[in-house]
């Protein structure tokens, strides 16, 4: 259904006026241990097969993989194991060449974004060529949150980023698992906990985010990333931490049905993620801080991110616009402290006038958006 344009009108400023549209999601389940009970909630979707679509590093390097297809026993129909970066096409047509003939009725989806995207491009296709929904289950590894959208972004053969939408995308249970989340490599686990920081940053000014629960619950993710991310890293084998930054990724994005993009700064990583084969988190620590210091320039996005300060341990400053500052500051130190790098250069992307140009450009879609020459100033900022 599609909700006639006066339910669908936001504004940045939600506190008086709003829309939330309930998610797809049926079920959360988190813990340790919880990913041994996958067959059931299988069965709980109403399926009797699972077809399991994850990436070669889980698979290779880790027991991950090889205890879930144990502990699924019977139900266990296949298994896809060579899901790239930024989730290639070709390898999403190769899986749901399989997955067709596997017989399986619902799709598992284990590892970081590109997994999880992956899975519901192949339901996309499916839904495509026979006209059925398959359900699929997330069972994440990182913090990017690809579990909680609609939205499946993948790779052309050109290194192009696009991506299929609809509410039958989003996985119809989440299952995280803090004790094969310590198998997550410390880079890629703090990495992605920014992304996920960057997706509550970037609610806050979306004008259509919800203040209940969206906004709210966007508050509380970002506390708690502050707080878990430097004891995650501290401590990289705590898998309760691990569980706890899973719940705070989750509330940073808590399924919110939207089809456009997030923010500025996931525009940014989206042109430069697959282009230059860097990964979702480490875009984020790239763009995040500097999009926060210029949207601290706009009053009404200022607002909305002053907002975050308490929720950071620090104090107001009195003014929204130098309170931006501030969170922007705050989150280049937790990069910093987090020990990511910070620069287009440090990941040999080419410079130049042309490059930044280039970077705008695939951001905005066009060289003709009102925003193109500020943009084009902010990529200059990252190098």
């Amino acid at each position: 259904m599609t909700l006639p344009s006066k339910y669908q009108n936001g504004s940045i400023d939600s506190s008086l006026k709003g829309v939330y549209r309930a998610s797809p999601v049926k079920l959360l389940i988190y813990g340790r241990g919880t990913s041994k009970q996958l067959a059931d909630v299988v069965s709980e979707l109403g399926g009797s097969k699972a077809f399991i679509i994850t990436g070669r590093s889980l698979y290779e390097k880790t027991p991950v993989i090889k205890h879930i297809e144990k502990s699924l026993g019977s139900v266990h129909g296949g298994t896809f194991s060579k899901i790239g970066q930024h989730a290639p096409i070709g390898d999403i047509r190769e899986a749901t060449a399989l997955m067709g003939k596997s017989g399986c009725d619902v799709l598992i989806s284990i590892g970081g974004g590109s997994p999880i995207d992956s899975a519901k491009a192949i339901a996309y296709n499916i839904h495509q060529e026979t006209g059925k929904w398959i359900p699929s289950i997330a069972v994440p590894t990182t913090l990017s949150v690809a579990e909680t959208t609609q939205n499946a972004g993948f790779t052309t053969e050109e290194k192009h980023k696009i991506a299929v939408s609809d509410p039958e995308l989003v996985p119809k249970a989440v299952v995280y698992d803090g004790d094969i989340a310590v198998y997550t490599p410390l880079n890629l686990w703090t990495s992605t906990g920014i992304r996920s920081l960057d997706h509550a940053v970037e609610l806050m000014y979306h004008p259509l985010a919800s203040e209940i629960p969206t906004k709210r619950m966007c508050l509380e993710a970002i506390k708690d990333l502050f707080t878990y991310l430097p004891q995650s890293k501290a401590n990289p084998d705590d898998a309760d931490v691990r569980t706890k930054l899973f719940t705070a990724c989750y509330a940073s994005l808590f399924p919110f049905l939207y089809t456009g993009g997030v923010g500025l700064s996931h525009s940014i990583g989206h042109a430069i993620g697959a282009t230059y084969s860097i990964p979702h988190g480490i875009t984020s620590c790239l763009s995040l801080a500097h999009t926060v210091h210029f949207k601290a320039s706009n009053p009404v996005e200022a607002k909305q991110i002053a907002r975050i300060i308490p929720y950071i341990g620090k104090e107001s400053t009195g003014s929204d616009e130098k309170d931006a500052h501030v969170v922007a500051d705050a989150i280049a130190e937790l990069v910093e402290g987090l020990g990511h790098k910070t620069t287009l250069t440090a990941y040999d992307v080419p410079t130049g006038d042309a490059e930044e140009e280039a970077i705008a450009s695939r951001a905005l879609h066009s060289k003709e958006h009102k925003d193109f020459a500020n943009l084009k100033k902010i990529v200059h900022d990252l190098y």
